[in-house]
């Protein structure tokens, strides 16, 4: 099985997970890319899809939901998944996820997908913007977590329960 995971990052952290869904994608035995939004990946000719993206100041990236919207004709005939990062996420409540699921309407919208995750992401006042370079770093990223949601995601799109 072909599988794409596109994602959208400013500062790395999504593309780190977006990595990670890869390497367990991989030892589940699929052919798989891993490619920022950026390098305009095109999902034609793959069998599924991962898109991911981060809440920045609460907002979802913009390309996510534009990689989305420009190729909605090649996803909505293929299994597609989303993931999010983002800060918001360290408290894994009921209300955060609520808040963080509507950031994903507008992609919904265009593709509804088979599933959709929702991480804690991880701030680097180094490669942050200059107005927040005094804040503490963080990272809220559960790897365990990751890896079991990319892992229950291999099974579903291998037994095609999606």
């Amino acid at each position: 099985m072909k599988v794409l995971i596109a994602y959208a990052t400013k500062y790395g952290s999504t593309g780190e997970v977006a990595a990670k869904v890869g390497d367990v994608l991989k030892s589940r035995g699929m052919d798989v890319t891993v490619a920022d939004i950026k390098d305009k990946p095109d999902p034609k000719g793959y069998d599924a899809a991962v898109v991911g993206g981060a809440v920045y100041i609460g907002m979802l990236n913009g390309k996510a939901k534009g990689f989305v919207a420009r190729h909605k004709k090649t996803l909505k005939g293929i299994p597609v998944a989303y993931f999010v990062v983002s800060g918001t996420m360290k408290d894994d409540t009921p209300e955060n996820r609520e808040k963080i699921r509507k950031k994903l309407n507008p992609m919904v919208k265009n593709v509804v997908p088979v599933d959709v995750a929702l991480f804690g992401g991880a701030f680097d006042p180094a490669k942050g913007p200059k107005m927040m370079a005094s804040e503490p770093a963080s990272d809220y990223r559960d790897w365990e977590k990751i890896s079991a949601w990319a892992e229950d995601l291999a099974e579903k799109l291998k037994k095609g329960v999606v």
